[in-house]
C-alpha cells in the first residue's frame, strides 16, 4: 500500500467514525429516551429515523470512496 493509498484509507476510517459517532449520540438517544418513556408509537419513529441515518451513511460511503477502496469491498457477482 502506497502513502497515497495509506492516507486515503485513514481518512476514510476518521471520517466513518466520526459518522457512527454521531449518529449513535443523535438518533441512537433520541431512540433511548423514547424506549425509556414506554412511548411505542415515538419509539418505532425513532427506530426508523436510526435505521434511515445509517442507511444514508452507507450510501454516502459508498458514492465517495476512492475507486482502490471501492474495488476491494464489492463482493463478486455470480450469475446463476
Amino acid at each position: 500500500m502506497d502513502g497515497r493509498t495509506h492516507s486515503t484509507h485513514d481518512e476514510l476510517e476518521h471520517w466513518a467514525v466520526t459518522r457512527a459517532h454521531h449518529i449513535v449520540v443523535h438518533q441512537g438517544m433520541s431512540l433511548i429516551r423514547a424506549a425509556q418513556c414506554l412511548d411505542h408509537k415515538r419509539t418505532n419513529a425513532k427506530t426508523y429515523a436510526l435505521r434511515q441515518a445509517i442507511a444514508d451513511c452507507l450510501v454516502e460511503a459508498l458514492q465517495h470512496q476512492p475507486p482502490a477502496i471501492a474495488a476491494t469491498s464489492e463482493p463478486a457477482i455470480t450469475e446463476s
